[in-house]
């Protein structure tokens, strides 16, 4: 890589962005394609944006930054059922965190790489022969298309994932004023949760997600249900968005950089939103940025080693705390919530030694937790790179 290299991102979503950033502040010849207009880009997903320092616009409503969230409200029930009880609740610190409008987000942030010289050609959809095109006609191809990535079925490797998340999500109108400015997550005994991000006291995204293995079989049905037992507006259907997430690490570390084609996957496409939660906004903005880094001084082969031993620890609690989603466990899952409670939301998922020292506060439910065979082999699994969830 010299500076007179040419990068092509494709993708313009948060990932996407953060790349063509940061190759662009590294002075390397950028260009982006985005297969929708930015001005007419419909995303309702990822609308819970944390570490938003990081992102290179001024917080403000004009940009898309709606409500600068004090706390996240989180709690745990034993079932769906009219007669579900409460296993435990607690409320987490939101600082650097705000409930966004995502596709204003984008448009100024893509506004503004246009006005630093970027080229970005929108409503470009690049098929897989386009892709092998862009591997030859540009120094280096940056994935940022989501899971499965364009790169990967370009190379006819789709099967190369290895797990995702379906999410179900609308921007909702009505009375939020109960809960604004704070958000809540409800966990509810199956392997996923539901979610309502206020964004003014009468505006909301409202969410449910699962793993791929517990989806119901109507997903409306399962949202509409979901809204009306937390007091929640229901979404019409045309409203309604239904997103893939990866269940991260989904995809081999070694196959995030493809030297052989030139390629770099970043954020969804390199398979690494949290295993529990989905959350991948944060992550997919870090691995863009630590593209353009590695390649600025000529470290790029240093792609996936770096990349997943940033998030190695994130990986590994996640496993942990989703073995008490997949085996029912919602006493335990309540009662970790409680222990947890009043750390900063960001450092929940993704700086688990924040989370540990509590829980040997509570040395019953630290035995409890970390005693159990199938948690400990996936310790062990996360610790030797084993990836995959281990039964």
């Amino acid at each position: 890589m010299t500076r007179t290299s040419r990068i092509a991102i494709v993708g313009g979503g948060m990932a996407g962005l953060a790349a063509a950033t940061g190759f662009d502040d590294a002075e390397f010849d950028v260009e982006l394609y985005e297969r929708q207009s930015f001005e007419s880009k419909r995303v309702n997903c990822g609308e819970a944006m944390t570490a938003v320092s990081k992102i290179p616009l001024e917080p403000t409503v004009e940009n898309g930054f709606l409500n600068s969230l004090p706390a996240m409200e989180v709690e745990v029930y034993d079932s769906i059922d009219a007669g579900r009880r409460r296993t435990g609740a607690g409320t987490f610190p939101a600082a650097n965190t705000y409930i966004t409008d995502r596709n204003t987000v984008e448009q100024s942030w893509a506004e503004q790489l246009s006005e630093k010289g970027v080229d970005i050609h929108e409503k470009q959809s690049i098929t897989r022969t386009d892709f092998h095109e862009l591997t030859k006609e540009y120094d280096l191809v940056i994935d940022a298309t989501g899971q499965p990535s364009l790169s990967s079925k370009a190379l006819g490797t789709t099967n190369e994932y290895s797990g995702y998340m379906i999410a179900l999500n609308s921007d909702v109108e009505g009375d939020f004023t109960e809960l604004y400015p704070n958000s809540r997550i409800v966990l509810e005994n199956y392997t996923g949760y539901s979610w309502a991000f206020p964004k003014t006291p009468q505006r909301a995204n409202v969410g449910i997600g699962w793993t791929v293995s517990d989806r119901p079989s109507d997903y409306m049905k399962a949202l509409r249900e979901a809204c009306k037992r937390n007091g929640w507006p229901v979404p019409s259907q045309q409203r309604t968005n239904v997103a893939i997430i990866p269940e991260g690490p989904s995809l081999d570390p070694d196959r995030t950089y493809l030297p052989e084609h030139s390629v770099v996957r970043v954020g969804d496409a390199a398979g690494i939103a949290n295993r529990l939660t989905g959350k991948g906004i944060s992550q997919a903005v870090e691995s863009g940025f630590l593209a353009a880094e590695l390649a600025k001084g000529n470290q790029l082969h240093r792609y996936p080693d770096k990349l997943y031993q940033r998030m190695k620890m994130e990986y590994i609690f996640a496993t942990v705390v989703r073995y008490f989603l997949e085996t029912r466990d919602p006493q335990i899952l309540g009662a970790a919530i409680r222990a947890a409670a009043g750390i900063d939301i960001e450092d929940v998922d993704r700086s688990p030694s924040t989370v540990l020292p509590r829980l040997l506060r509570h040395p019953v439910l630290f035995a409890r937790i970390f005693s159990r065979r199938r948690v400990l082999k996936r310790v062990y699994g996360g610790m030797t790179n084993q990836w995959e969830l281990i039964d």
